[in-house]
């Protein structure tokens, strides 16, 4: 099973997809040397495709992030993707804690309080594209 990080200088995670174009795909039963692989994230998710469905296609059924807000949470989820909360920002930390089921996954009431960081307001949102 591969996980998928947004990540920052190949060994940050990033705060969410929308921050960074960079992707760390990691393949879980490969140890963290050989099972990483950096890349642009619209080169396994092209523009205007099925996020969920590409992720499964490139058997990436695990998110690993910082923060995470509520809808994608449950769109992840709801199409059996699970979503693990990361404890702090070291990649390869992160990637180990997993690797030992010692991380958590992402809770509704976590992707809540993600809405308070910006207000729940979309006109606040750092995404590349507007809220609609």
């Amino acid at each position: 099973m591969k996980v998928i990080v947004p990540v920052k200088d190949k060994k940050k995670i990033a705060t969410g997809f929308n921050s960074t174009p960079e992707v760390c795909v990691y393949d879980l039963e490969k140890n963290i040397s050989e099972g990483s692989e950096f890349k642009n994230w619209k080169e396994i998710i092209p523009p205007g495709t099925k996020i969920t469905l590409r992720l499964k296609q490139e058997n990436i059924h695990a998110v690993l992030t910082s923060q995470m807000q509520l809808l994608a949470l449950n769109l992840f989820r709801d199409n059996g993707i699970d979503v693990y909360k990361s404890e702090g920002d070291d990649l390869f930390s992160n990637l180990n804690l997993l690797r030992k089921g010692q991380l958590g996954k992402y809770s509704t009431e976590q992707a809540l309080e993600n809405g308070k960081i910006c207000g729940e307001d979309c006109e606040s949102c750092s995404s590349d594209t507007k809220c609609e």
